[in-house]
């Protein structure tokens, strides 16, 4: 396989007067054709994606990322790119190796769409994150981290509590039972994601309230209008969080009547949830497009949850075009791209002087 990427990178720099951007893609997306072309699924974001940057009139040629990292490096010197959108989010299945990929694109010298190494390591970091958090002064949920092994100890923060990995990316790991509401039920869901996940696990305060995702666009940047998970259905065994399931399963979204609409907010908090978000935004280094996830409590805190450096940009990540609110799919992937190239126009230009 290694060697049909580097001769299907060959063959792409040489049927093309130019590559305007490469769409860096995981190799699990899709597949590689017989003429040499990856195509991404159906329907998938990178599919989106791919079609919506080809209807700017842009030429994209889209390359699969490999643990094999030679064939990859070959195909991006012979396509020789204005600009890589980087939509990758891990290496052979491990999400915690995204920060690799860009450490990667900044050694060959390539500009690359969205947070670089040390945002992305930042961001990942469950606990990290909250710390930084609330040195701005924003809240967040008392927490405490269990290593992956050793004794099981709560330093008195109260429950109920989530467990999930520190370094967990789209809910993985993040289930009903989840939450747990003692001691007993603290150990058993330790013990179980210690079999599944050989990684340090945060324990964090359930904050009862609304949910909040407010997305980033630029690097001022303009803070979208927050958009909240309302969860229609109530009774027995209904969501009270976004779980892996809730998220990922269509059948169990219609079940219990899950949406994503714009929230209602006063003047003031929404001048707060600006403010945090943008503060976040910059202390967690993001770049170029982001979102910060909150919980509103019934009193109207706000208490940050967890930032995500490269956010679903499927155009139904949170129903119909909301995964930037206020802003069409086409416009906000131009926003993307525009803001990744003058980032590295001012960065060219300050090595100059």
């Amino acid at each position: 396989m290694p060697k049909k990427n580097a001769a299907a990178g060959k063959d792409a720099a040489a049927g093309k007067a130019r590559c305007d951007i490469v769409l860096l893609v995981d190799a699990e997306a899709g597949e590689r054709r017989s003429n040499g072309r990856f195509v991404p699924e159906r329907s998938s974001v990178e599919a989106y994606l791919l079609d919506e940057l080809r209807a700017q009139r842009l030429q994209v040629t889209v390359v699969p990322f490999d643990a094999e990292v030679d064939p990859v490096i070959a195909e991006l010197r012979a396509l020789k790119p204005r600009l890589v959108f980087n939509l990758t989010e891990c290496v052979d299945g491990d999400r915690r190796q995204d920060a690799a990929i860009a450490g990667l694109l900044d050694l060959l010298n390539i500009r690359y769409t969205g947070t670089g190494l040390s945002g992305l390591r930042l961001a990942r970091d469950k606990a990290l994150s909250k710390h930084i958090a609330a040195d701005l002064g924003v809240g967040v949920p008392r927490h405490f981290v269990i290593p992956p092994k050793g004794p099981i100890r709560n330093p008195r923060v109260p429950y109920p509590l989530i467990v999930k990995p520190q370094f967990g990316d789209g809910s993985d790991e993040v289930r009903g039972n989840s939450l747990v509401k003692n001691e007993r039920e603290l150990a058993q869901r330790v013990r179980v994601l210690r079999k599944r996940v050989a990684a340090p696990l945060i324990c964090e305060e359930f904050i009862e309230g609304r949910d909040l995702y407010v997305a980033l666009l630029g690097n001022e940047p303009e803070v979208m209008p927050a958009v909240e998970l309302v969860i229609g259905r109530r009774g027995r065994g209904a969501p009270t969080f976004a779980s892996y399931k809730l998220k990922n399963d269509g059948a169990y979204r219609s079940r219990w009547r899950v949406r994503w609409r714009v929230a209602k907010l006063s003047r003031n908090l929404q001048r707060d949830v600006e403010a945090a978000s943008r503060a976040i935004f910059h202390a967690l280094k993001l770049r170029d497009y982001g979102r910060v996830d909150y919980r509103l409590t019934p009193d109207g805190r706000i208490v940050f949850l967890e930032a995500n450096a490269n956010p679903d940009l499927h155009p139904h990540a949170m129903g119909n075009n909301l995964c930037f609110a206020g802003v069409s799919y086409g416009d906000a992937l131009k926003r993307i791209v525009a803001a990744a190239l003058l980032r590295a126009q001012r960065k060219n230009t300050n090595k100059n002087k």
